[in-house]
């Protein structure tokens, strides 16, 4: 007899959720899952610039909550809208990974962004 791991859906909320499709330029989620999902900073940037700061503060906060979900192995994580799950260590690793990529690109943004305010505050 073996342990069933159950699985949990998670939808990706916005703002997150327009990063991801901003920086999906390698192929499409349907066929590639999160290997569609370009994680260069440059795209990642872009979207920052043109989603503002809230959103960027959101989106991190958003990420750190799917990574503690993912990081959770008393369940598998199923994103439909990702294209994946975290059947075994490998796809949980695979996850964490892609995520943090995120996490580490948006927080130089935001990082950016707060010396740029703090800069216009001092003039």
């Amino acid at each position: 007899m073996t342990d069933m791991v159950s699985g949990i859906e998670v939808d990706i909320p916005e703002p997150l959720r327009g990063c991801f499709l901003h920086c999906e330029v390698i192929c499409v989620r349907d066929c590639c899952g999160i290997d569609a999902i370009s994680q260069e900073h440059e795209l990642v940037a872009e979207w920052g610039r043109e989603a503002g700061p809230q959103a960027v503060s959101q989106a991190i906060t958003q990420l750190e909550q799917l990574m503690a979900q993912v990081q959770d192995r008393s369940h598998d994580f199923v994103s439909m809208f990702l294209n994946a799950c975290t059947v075994g260590e490998i796809g949980r690793a695979e996850l964490l990974s892609f995520l943090q990529a995120f996490k580490v690109a948006l927080a130089a943004i935001s990082s950016m962004s707060q010396h740029a305010t703090e800069g216009e505050e001092l003039s």
